[in-house]
């Protein structure tokens, strides 16, 4: 006995499934191979994010000093790292540290898509 048209939709929306049956497609058996390069591609897996590798040298970017007393905290679509600054005079110093910054940020692997810095209170 087939279920409700509610419950089969239900069903759909749990598994992640189109809503409309039209809309799904068997695209056949896949190689497992293939189907693991893609995920290797897609995710990233196996290298370093541009978070982790600004994480490894965020006292070379910011300077040994400066690195304790602040913290990248994202990057954003438009290639802006956000930086959180507890104080408004490392703010400051770090704003004329910009250049020097974004210098070496673009030096590091998969880094080069980030042209700003944004501080954050």
């Amino acid at each position: 006995m087939p279920f409700p048209r509610e419950g089969e939709e239900m069903i759909r929306q749990l598994r992640g499934l189109p809503l409309d049956p039209a809309e799904s497609r068997d695209s056949g058996p896949r190689q497992l191979d293939s189907l693991l390069e893609t995920c290797i591609e897609r995710y990233h897996l196996g290298r370093n994010t541009p978070e982790e590798t600004i994480l490894e040298n965020w006292s070379r970017i910011v300077g040994r000093t400066n690195a304790d007393r602040c913290r990248p905290e994202r990057i954003d679509r438009a290639g802006t790292l956000i930086i959180q600054v507890a104080n408004a005079t490392l703010r400051r110093e770090l704003m004329f540290m910009e250049e020097r910054i974004l210098t070496a940020l673009g030096s590091l692997p998969e880094c080069g898509h980030i042209h700003r810095i944004h501080l954050k209170a």
